[in-house]
């Protein structure tokens, strides 16, 4: 199987056909950022519920504080989830 890759500029012209190819194939794609590895987009796998349930949990709580009047600070408590996240799984 090839190795998918796309430069940062083709990755933000063509993100959602390149996700549409990540879910439909199960592939990753290597984004080259000044000819370096980046990122990967990467099909989401079952045993990210966590992750996708802290992500969900910050998303509606900023929405509310955002609904509440109190701008865009709901996005501190999504960083805070995700940087939890990051310590829990390394």
């Amino acid at each position: 199987m090839a190795t998918l890759t796309a430069t940062a500029a083709e990755a933000r012209s063509n993100f959602s056909r390149i996700a549409t190819t990540v879910s439909e194939t199960g592939q990753r794609v290597t984004v080259f950022k000044n000819s370096k590895p980046w990122v990967v987009i990467a099909p989401a796998a079952n045993d990210d519920g966590d992750y996708i349930d802290l992500v969900r949990a910050g998303i509606i709580e900023g929405r509310e504080q955002i609904a509440q009047g109190h701008g865009i600070e709901g996005t501190d408590s999504l960083r805070q989830a995700v940087s939890d996240l990051r310590k829990h799984h390394g």
